[in-house]
Parts: C-alpha cells; sequence; structure tokens
C-alpha cells in the first residue's frame, strides 16, 4: 500500500488541522459509522456507557495494549456535529459531517500545538480515518499498517504543515 496524504491534513482558517473523508452513504449512514459503537469497533474501537451522561468509555483496539480512555460528549448535534474531549485536559476533536444522500465528507478537527506533535497526531488520524474507510467499505482495516506507511511515512508532511 503507498501512503500519501491527498485531500488531507490541511489548516482551516482557524488554523486547526482538518482531515477529510469522502464516502459513498449518505449523511445520516457516516453519522452512524462514527457514533455507532457496533461500527466505530471496527475502525477505532467500541465505546460503552451512556453518551446522555457527558461521558463515555473508548476501547482503541487498534492501539498496543487496547488502551480505554474516558471521552466528555461536548456537543452532540446528529447528523452532522459531534464534539468530543479524550481524557482529563486531553484533545478537543470537533467531527463534521456533511453531504446528501449519496455521498458524505467526515471532516476530523483538530488544533495541535506544534509541528513536532504534528509529526505523530497527523499521522495517526490520518490511519485511523482510512480504516473508518475501509470498515465502511466492507474491507480489512487491519491490512492498513501503521508503521511504516503512516508514520514515519506522513510525519515530515505533517511537521511541515505546522511550520516544522
Amino acid at each position: 500500500m503507498s501512503t500519501t496524504p491527498t485531500a488531507s491534513g490541511c489548516l482551516d482558517d482557524s488554523g486547526a488541522v482538518v482531515f477529510p473523508r469522502r464516502l459513498p452513504m449518505s449523511r445520516e449512514q457516516a453519522w452512524a459509522a462514527v457514533t455507532d459503537p457496533a461500527r466505530t469497533a471496527r475502525w477505532i474501537g467500541p465505546w460503552s456507557g451512556d453518551p446522555a451522561s457527558g461521558t463515555v468509555q473508548l476501547t482503541m483496539t487498534a492501539e498496543e495494549g487496547d488502551p480505554v480512555d474516558g471521552v466528555e460528549v461536548v456537543t452532540c448535534d446528529a447528523p452532522g456535529l459531534l464534539v468530543v474531549r479524550t481524557g482529563p485536559g486531553g484533545w478537543l476533536l470537533t467531527v463534521r459531517i456533511e453531504g446528501d444522500d449519496d455521498e458524505a465528507v467526515i471532516s476530523l478537527e483538530q488544533d495541535i500545538a506544534d509541528a513536532e506533535s504534528a509529526s505523530s497526531i497527523g499521522p495517526g488520524w490520518e490511519y485511523y480515518l482510512d480504516r473508518l474507510v475501509e470498515a465502511e467499505a466492507g474491507r480489512d482495516p487491519e491490512a492498513l499498517k501503521f508503521e511504516p506507511d503512516y508514520y514515519p511515512g506522513l510525519a515530515e508532511y505533517y511537521r511541515s504543515l505546522l511550520g516544522g
């Protein structure tokens, strides 16, 4: 597999890094792909708990040791906007879903503090979002290899994107 940052990893007007993915599905289906625990289990990991409580537990199954992290649900406006914060003092992530009945664009947005952090965070989101695309297409996301394709493969791209 050849991994290159295409249509991804750009800065928006606020300076956040935006990672978009196009999917051949409706906006509602794309919403389910990022919010339904059975579907998230296929690409990032399952979550448990009651989102109405404001917090869920996400098990990241593509990470060594399957770590579990508390995720605060900051905003949930189906089917277009999800804002979450990972762990205490963690990352603020915004997921926007736009589109129609035939195609949806999922854009994950994150403020990344510096170029060195971007060199690992950027490839990580590329990897997870490609896993999402593979899972939703009925292919095996396990076929994607974080190392060396995404990291260090995309590290320099993200380092330079944030001025490093």
